[in-house]
């Protein structure tokens, strides 16, 4: 069954303990006519669940100890019974209903692979970071050199087109550091990763990126050897921070999607 479907059950028993309470307020006693006909609107629809499997109903029964003395009317108690019975399968459905409409919308909403790393709310669930449209993820190796050649000639490049950055250029992680570098990951717009001298903590990020879809653009000095066979658009060779500066700018642009 479906969420519709459910819904319409959950309307049809919320239906019958109406019937019931404006019958208790009319009359003094339950006579056995009125009772089998809402027992046979409860059955009905227990026998419609059980048969779709998805959520077990019991079926209502009534026994000699639940007539009056004369046998001419239903006693309180076992009316009372039935009403908490029906009011519980209502809790029931309703808890369905939700557990369906999360599946569905679970279903819609594309989990980020990087989830396990996000902080948690109370509930559990983890707590994306806002998306950062002008925050560009920069991946370079640990040391002065590199953080030089960042500062002359991506940096510069970077602020022309207005954006902002964060630099992820330590050596070694831990859990607080790959948890910090994963959620930038995920909220920053692209990725620029330094490949000169092949550094893990750039390969860690590179390898980051392309898992998650993100737009890269990869930087190598002139020197060094095509890293395998990610030469593409996004491909920057430079000799110095210069002309570093200058391909970055011309690139930046065009390569990141409006």
């Amino acid at each position: 069954m479906d969420i519709a479907e459910f819904a319409q059950l959950v309307e049809d028993f919320n239906y019958l303990l109406a019937r019931i309470s404006k019958y208790l307020k009319n009359n003094q006693y339950v006579y056995p006519r009125a009772f089998h006909s809402w027992q046979n609107s409860y059955n009905q629809a227990a026998e419609r669940l059980n048969s779709d499997r998805t959520i077990r109903v019991p079926i209502f029964k009534l026994s000699p100890v639940d007539y009056s003395p004369s046998g001419k009317s239903i006693k309180l108690e076992c009316v009372e019974k039935f009403v908490k019975t029906v009011s519980h399968q209502v809790d029931r459905l309703e808890d369905k209903i939700n557990e369906q409409k999360m599946a569905a919308v679970d279903k819609l909403v594309r989990k980020s692979p990087l989830e396990r790393f996000f902080q948690r709310g109370r509930d559990g669930a983890p707590i994306e970071p806002p998306a950062a449209e002008k925050r560009i993820l920069v991946a370079i190796p640990a040391g002065e050199s590199a953080l030089q050649t960042f500062r002359k000639g991506i940096q510069p490049a970077l602020e022309t087109q207005g954006l902002s950055f964060f630099l992820a250029d330590r050596a070694t992680f831990d859990d607080a550091a790959l948890c910090e570098l994963c959620q930038e990951l995920h909220s920053c717009r692209a990725v620029i990763c330094n490949l000169s001298g092949q550094a893990a903590n750039v390969m860690l990020a590179l390898g980051l990126a392309y898992g998650t879809g993100k737009p890269v653009i990869l930087l190598q000095h002139q020197d060094e050897a095509i890293l395998g066979g990610l030469a593409n658009q996004g491909y920057v060779r430079y000799v110095g921070t210069a002309d570093l500066k200058t391909a970055l700018s011309s690139i930046l642009a065009p390569h990141l999607p409006s």
